[in-house]
C-alpha cells in the first residue's frame, strides 16, 4: 500500500470523501446547529409550561427546573424522530423542506423556490408530415 496521495494529471484528487466537509452528527443524530435549536426550543416550551405552575407552587425554582426537563424532552424525543425523517435523505434536506413549508403555507421567501403542481413534459411533439427542403417549398 502506498501512502502516496494520487493525483490526476490536472492535479485533482482520485479519491475524495463524499462526506468530509459534512456537519457530524454529534447527539442522537443531530448535528450541531439542530441540537442547538432543539435545546433552544426546549427551554422555551418548558418556561411557557412552568411558570403557571411556579406562580400556583409559590416557588421560583419550579422554573429552571421545568426548562431543563423541557430541553431534555425535545432534544431526546426531537432527535429520535428527527434521525427517522433524516435517515436516506441528502444533507441539506431538512433545510430544503423547511423552506418549502415556510414558501408553500406562510408566503415567506417564495421568489427563490418554484412551485409548479402538474404533470411534467418534455414538450416534443411529432410532425406530422415531413419537412420539404427550403428550395422544394
Amino acid at each position: 500500500m502506498s501512502d502516496a496521495i494520487e493525483c490526476l494529471a490536472d492535479g485533482t484528487l482520485v479519491f475524495l470523501p463524499e462526506r468530509l466537509n459534512c456537519d457530524p452528527a454529534v447527539l442522537r443524530g443531530l448535528t450541531n446547529d439542530e441540537m442547538w435549536i432543539a435545546l433552544g426550543s426546549g427551554a422555551v416550551i418548558g418556561l411557557v409550561v412552568s411558570v403557571p405552575l411556579a406562580i400556583a407552587s409559590a416557588s421560583i425554582a419550579v422554573a429552571p427546573t421545568g426548562m431543563i426537563a423541557g430541553m431534555a424532552v425535545v432534544l431526546f424525543a426531537g432527535g429520535t424522530l428527527l434521525r427517522r425523517a433524516k435517515r436516506a435523505r441528502p444533507e441539506t434536506w431538512l433545510y430544503r423542506k423547511l423552506e418549502w413549508i415556510l414558501a408553500s403555507r406562510w408566503r415567506l421567501g417564495r421568489g427563490r423556490l418554484i412551485h409548479h403542481s402538474g404533470a411534467w413534459t418534455v414538450r416534443r411533439s411529432r410532425r406530422l408530415r415531413p419537412a420539404l427542403p427550403r428550395w422544394q417549398s
